[in-house]
């Protein structure tokens, strides 16, 4: 037992890890997504008539991000967030909605300027 859980650990380390800023640059699709060091997220989509945002709590086992919503508004004729799947392709999370599948691409945003 205690071998699997060292092999998990390790695991865990090797993964890049998934915290950031992401961007959806699909045709027809706007979506935002940033997952916090601290366990939080704050998530933004506008996809043909529907705006939707969400924050919450994310997890991740490698290789899916889970999101749970504690508010989420516009949530078109489908369910909110409580444990949503995004796969991790990559630099990519990959997230099923709306009969679509939204392809976040991480983006690096410069640093905040010193406030000296």
């Amino acid at each position: 037992m205690g071998v699997l859980i060292a092999a998990l650990l390790l695991a865990a380390t090797d993964a890049p890890p998934v915290t950031g800023f992401y961007r959806s640059n699909q045709m027809e699709v706007g979506a935002a997504l940033e997952l916090d060091p601290d366990g939080r997220f704050m998530y933004q989509l506008d996809y043909g008539a529907v705006s939707e945002a969400a924050e919450g709590t994310w997890v991740s086992d490698g290789a899916t991000v889970y999101l749970t919503a504690t508010r989420m508004e516009g949530a078109y004729k489908t369910h909110n967030f409580n444990r949503e799947p995004l796969k991790i392709d990559g630099d990519r999370l990959l997230l099923g909605r709306y009969d679509t599948v939204i392809r976040f691409e991480r983006e690096d945003l410069p640093a905040p300027p010193d406030k000296k």
